[in-house]
């Protein structure tokens, strides 16, 4: 395999990867949902009834991308049912079984032949199932007077007095039970006395898939909030029993469906036919089931209890320290400083060391876990001393280390970081990640900062509108924000950066944009007033000119073209110094995605003077570096054009930014 060769297949390996960052976080976002009950069980279970043969994450994935799906399939899966994906349609992204992002198109987005299934009477419901459970090697007992000598686990008691359909879904209840490993049926028929919590919610959602699979009325059907059964804390085990049940459902109905597909195949129609979608069972293998995570090792549960001691002894000391005072002086509230759990590392050299000895922890932990410090071999000393200390949070929630500020008149660096650890790596981690999951299940905006008081003051101020994070000294990584994109759909929501108003601002935007363009979202920034930062919207007399800022924001884009337009062109008054620009501005625009590209392909235009025409030519040789030796390039003009020109530019003046109030 060439060098490029190689390059192209890690590209394609890390976009691929990319792809699966997002989905999952589309995933994780619709489990937040379930969990806190925005979204309703039952809604989730008409998507599963509609989408569970492509497992559980799936059933999220889909109505995600296109609420109104009903039956999706592969563009060839289409193919060989008779029907035609229409020229222009929209894939819907899934991740196959094989962990693979994948595209699939509704039934809406296709032509062609009819696609028909039975539509059956609760009798005839009730009389498949029936079938199914004999099967299964399970005797259905209606009251038929026989004496039954078999095992009694395989047993199925419905009391004759039932109708049909009520009938149809204690046994689709029952059977629910059966299929599961070591599952046992009720051992009555109103199965309400004896089938509580999530067996109860498990069965009777399996029921509700197979009633709908039957065309049966599943009204009667309710099912408690999922709070109820899952819990209430949405970082720890709410979202994990969510999992859990919701994948046992989409197997166990998957199995049945599956089943009741094949007797189908070798009994005879029954019923009027009605138009819809067939399952289609190339795509109904069960999804793998997710392997547990690793145990930490002893060494880093040492690390996590240092840190864990040491962030409740810096919470201690924030109280009579200089600390509160200048965060309250700031518009950081004590109430403010408790919920972000703020602490304040004292002035003396040993205090945490000696402190964390006493709790029992060796000093070459506390050197690991990055909390103190060693010179040639003498007496170790605490790293953070007399500063105002913020927690740093892995995607767990648990401390891996701190940012640390001084005071305004102290020497030293402004912002201290934890050093690199085993725990602790400052290109993964971003300040307010963590905290910042209840505003991201909102569908806030995420929003870059410079700082924790920043992170923390468009947090308590915008809630509703953004989910303010900071990098820890860093220019942002690829890493962050594929951690941002575990937890919202970046596609949809983009992400914003806040720029400081001045030369350093612009350097900043360029230098994030290396990281940035790489979304495919609305990248966008908000460019602040010289001199204020986010952390002044607390400020009871300069927020307004923040807030605003905030409010309104411009495509990044446009900026760093901007910026490259000016270093290359400088004041555009001569031909060449326009075509300089232009081709600059090129090398950016041909990294945009396409959707962007003619927009920027005209501002540059009107920028720089040069045909638009020119401009595309620029962009396409920027995506081709290697043209044909006969490719059409725009020719410089003659020497006496060119000396008419260059005190008469013939470009219009440079646009005003136009922004955009975001919403």
């Amino acid at each position: 395999m060439t060098t490029s060769a190689g390059d192209d297949l890690r590209a394609q390996e890390e976009e691929q990867q990319r792809q699966l960052g997002v989905l999952q976080g589309i995933a994780d976002h619709a489990v937040a949902r379930v969990a806190d009950g925005r979204l309703r069980w039952d809604v989730w279970l008409e998507q599963a009834s509609r989408h569970g043969r492509y497992g559980f994450t799936n059933t999220l994935l889909i109505p995600a991308q296109r609420p109104t799906a009903s039956d999706v399939r592969s563009y060839d899966a289409w193919q060989k049912q008779g029907r035609q994906v229409r020229r222009g349609e929209t894939g819907i992204r899934i991740i196959s079984t094989r962990g693979k992002p994948r595209t699939v198109f509704d039934i809406a987005q296709t032509d062609g032949h009819t696609i028909e299934r039975p539509e059956l009477t609760p009798a005839e419901g009730l009389r498949r199932l029936s079938q199914l459970a004999a099967d299964l090697d399970f005797y259905v007992d209606r009251g038929q007077g026989w004496t039954y000598l078999g095992r009694p686990g395989r047993r199925i008691k419905v009391a004759p007095e039932l109708d049909d359909t009520i009938a149809a879904t204690v046994l689709a209840h029952q059977l629910a039970h059966a299929l599961r490993p070591g599952g046992r049926i009720d051992p009555v028929s109103d199965y309400s006395a004896s089938c509580h919590g999530v067996r109860r919610v498990l069965a009777d959602s399996v029921a509700y898939i197979v009633l709908a699979e039957l065309g049966l009325d599943i009204s009667r059907l309710s099912f408690p909030p999922s709070q109820r059964w899952a819990g209430k804390d949405a970082r720890t085990d709410s979202f994990a029993a969510i999992r859990a049940v919701g994948d046992q459902i989409v197997r166990t109905s998957t199995r049945l469906k599956r089943r009741l597909h094949d007797l189908s195949e070798t009994a005879p129609p029954t019923a009027a036919p009605r138009e819809t979608a067939k399952p289609d069972r190339s795509q109904m293998s069960s999804p793998p089931a997710e392997s547990p995570q690793q145990a930490s090792a002893g060494s880093t549960s040492e690390l996590h209890a240092a840190l864990a001691d040491t962030h409740r002894f810096y919470r201690r000391n924030l109280q009579g320290s200089w600390g509160t005072r200048y965060l309250a002086g700031r518009g950081f509230t004590s109430a403010m400083q408790e919920q972000w759990e703020i602490g304040f590392a004292p002035r003396a050299w040993r205090s945490l060391l000696r402190h964390l000895r006493e709790l029992g922890h060796s000093d070459q932990t506390l050197i690991e876990a990055g909390l103190a410090k060693q010179k040639d071999g003498g007496e170790p000393f605490d790293l953070f001393r007399d500063r105002v200390v913020f927690p740093l949070r892995d995607r767990g929630g648990e401390v891996i280390g701190f940012i640390g500020r001084r005071r305004d008149d102290a020497q030293g660096p402004k912002y201290l970081n934890t050093p690199e650890t085993a725990l602790f790596h400052k290109g993964d981690v971003l300040f307010g990640l963590h905290e910042g999951l209840p505003q991201f299940a909102r569908t806030a905006r995420p929003l870059l900062v410079e700082g924790p008081l920043d992170a923390i003051a468009v947090n308590v101020a915008m809630p509703d509108l953004y989910a303010a994070v900071a990098p820890c000294g860093t220019a942002i990584t690829a890493e962050q924000i594929k951690g941002i994109g575990v937890h919202t759909d970046l596609e949809a929501s983009g992400l914003v950066i806040a720029l400081d108003g001045d030369p350093a601002g612009r350097v900043g935007a360029v230098r994030a944009w290396r990281t940035l363009h790489r979304i495919t979202g609305p990248v966008e920034a908000a460019v602040l007033p010289q001199g204020q930062d986010p952390a002044e919207l607390l400020s009871p007399t300069s927020h307004s000119g923040v807030r605003e800022a905030l409010l309104c924001v411009t495509p990044l884009a446009d900026l760093v073209v901007d910026e490259s337009i000016q270093r290359s062109g400088g004041a555009l008054e001569f031909v060449e110094s326009r075509l300089a620009a232009a081709q600059a501005a090129a090398a950016l625009i041909a990294e945009l995605p396409p959707d962007q590209i003619a927009r920027q392909v005209t501002r540059v235009a009107v920028r720089t003077g040069v045909d638009p025409t020119d401009v595309t030519t620029f962009v396409a040789s920027a995506i081709s570096p290697d043209p044909s030796a006969d490719a059409w390039s725009p020719q410089l003009p003659s020497p006496d054009r060119q000396n008419t020109e260059r005190r008469n530019p013939s470009h219009p003046a440079s646009p005003k930014r136009t922004n955009r109030r975001t919403t």
